[in-house]
């Protein structure tokens, strides 16, 4: 659903039939809102893009007539919730789940999405006017690093996709909520030892580097949630790959060059 600024209070849906004269319309007016659907293979790509599986659990805010959460079910196996204010879409949705047989992996609400509760999200669905998209990003931002959200057609302001994709002449968009990296790191590896500089714009990185207080150059650095890779090199000129896991104030992972075995790394936060 195409949704605009929505407002009410919490309610869960109970019927599980819906009267022909509550069948949905394109470009049905709600309050503040108008039901636009997304298409069925822009759904699977936004899925797949979002690698869901069946441990995920999806929330569709501004859910429509539950296509996204009971296609995540359906398809995907994952666990999914629909946050929809207009009371009818929210009875086509538990309808339309019970006649596709994911009742029990689904659920919908009639809600606010902006109050609606996202902290155990894995992956957000959103189909939102640019003004709700705005009004979203903070909180967005706020949630676990690894947070995977998709959106069709609109973008959250200046922060980037991680990922874009057409489909039938439309977009489908991917951001991954970034581990917050900034600071410095002190950066060890078996006989050697380095400190890394981390300036950072959402998951766009900008790096510096020194060992013995001499400039060593860090290159390539990205990040994809609490994924993050940045290549230095080592005292002969050699270049190292590192590729690691962020959890908090610690980086660890692997590091390789041509012609040398792997090694571990880890990195602290100074």
């Amino acid at each position: 659903m195409l949704a605009l600024t929505l407002c009410g209070g919490p309610a869960r849906a109970q019927s599980n039939s819906v009267p022909a004269s509550e069948a949905p319309q394109i470009g049905q007016l709600g309050k503040d809102s108008v039901w636009v659907p997304t298409p069925e293979r822009l759904i699977r790509r936004m899925l797949q893009m979002a690698d869901t599986t069946r441990d995920d659990l999806v929330i569709d805010l501004g859910s429509g007539d539950g296509r996204m959460p009971i296609y995540a079910a359906r398809h995907f196996g994952a666990r999914a919730i629909g946050v929809e204010l207009e009371a009818n879409l929210v009875r086509v949705s538990v309808a339309a789940a019970r006649a596709q047989g994911v009742s029990q992996l689904t659920e919908f609400i009639a809600q606010d999405l902006f109050e609606a509760d996202i902290s155990r999200a894995t992956v957000i669905a959103l189909y939102l006017s640019p003004g709700s998209m705005s009004r979203l990003k903070p909180r967005l931002l706020a949630q676990r690093p690894g947070l995977r959200v998709v959106s069709h057609q609109f973008l959250l302001d200046d922060w980037e996709p991680d990922e874009s994709i057409r489909v039938e002449g439309r977009s489908g968009h991917l951001w991954i909520v970034p581990a917050d990296v900034r600071g410095t790191w002190k950066v060890a590896l078996p006989g050697d030892e380095l400190r890394v500089r981390i300036g950072q714009k959402y998951q766009a990185l900008t790096t510096t580097g020194e060992r013995a207080a001499r400039p060593v150059n860090v290159i390539g650095s990205r990040l994809r949630g609490t994924e993050i890779g940045f290549t230095a090199f080592d005292r002969d000129g050699h270049p190292w790959r590192f590729e690691g896991r962020v959890e908090g104030a610690r980086m660890a992972g692997e590091a390789r060059t041509e012609g040398a075995v792997p090694v571990r790394w880890t990195a602290v936060r100074e």
